[in-house]
């Protein structure tokens, strides 16, 4: 494969603020893919279903959709800029916020700058923790949410359901509810490299992913 096969990316170390244990991915980007395209990239590294309202913070500078909210006052522009423009040095750092009535802040790190294949413009090279439920309030309601919606809490659930009295209808209600709340799996870096080839070809709209998508395949 040739240069001319080749186009310039970015390998991006990215960590969710505020929680513990940590929620990290790495991914690579090609340098003209746009920060929208950007934006869908990490609403898939999440899990999340692109619902809410998102901003860039690059350099004291703002940047969002106008489309989706006219009102935010977006002091860099829109989302359409392709990240060659900022010609990011590595080391370089720039957040992303996400349901901006929590936020969700989201650090990204330029670790480093190669070439890629153009075929394959997109990937996930690493992924460690449990992303959060993109509805929670915030990081501080992380911790609770992860122990209560573990497997083994609901374990415990329906073992301590089984010494109650409860008819079969009442049990079967009760263990649904609690199926309902457990968290499935963090997402395995292979999972999620899959979901970002389909993303690309689907034209970097995440929230058609998940459009035929149920809760445990985000």
């Amino acid at each position: 494969m040739g240069a001319e096969d080749k186009v310039g990316a970015v390998q991006l170390n990215i960590r969710l603020c505020g929680v513990s244990p940590p929620v990290i991915r790495r991914l690579v980007i090609t340098e003209q893919a746009s920060l929208a395209q950007l934006h869908a990239a990490l609403q898939v590294a999440f899990g999340w279903s692109d619902e809410h309202l998102y901003v860039f913070q690059i350099r004291g500078w703002q940047f969002g959709d106008p489309a989706r909210a006219i009102e935010l006052a977006l002091a860099g522009g829109g989302v359409d800029m392709p990240l060659a423009a900022f010609a990011f040095e590595v080391n370089e750092t720039f957040q992303y916020h996400y349901n901006l009535f929590v936020p969700w802040k989201i650090d990204c790190r330029i670790e480093s700058r190669s070439l890629v294949p153009l075929d394959q413009p997109l990937g996930c090279l690493a992924a460690r923790g449990d992303p959060p439920d993109e509805d929670l309030e915030g990081p501080a309601a992380y911790p609770h949410w992860l122990e209560s919606s573990s497997p083994a809490w609901a374990v415990h659930q329906i073992e301590e359901l089984l010494e109650d009295d409860l008819d079969g209808a009442q049990l079967r209600a009760e263990v649904l509810d609690i199926v309902g709340s457990t968290r499935p799996r963090p997402p395995r870096r292979h999972s999620i490299d899959q979901r970002l080839r389909k993303l690309r070809a689907i034209h970097w709209n995440a929230g058609s992913l998940y459009e035929d998508a149920d809760s445990t395949g985000h």
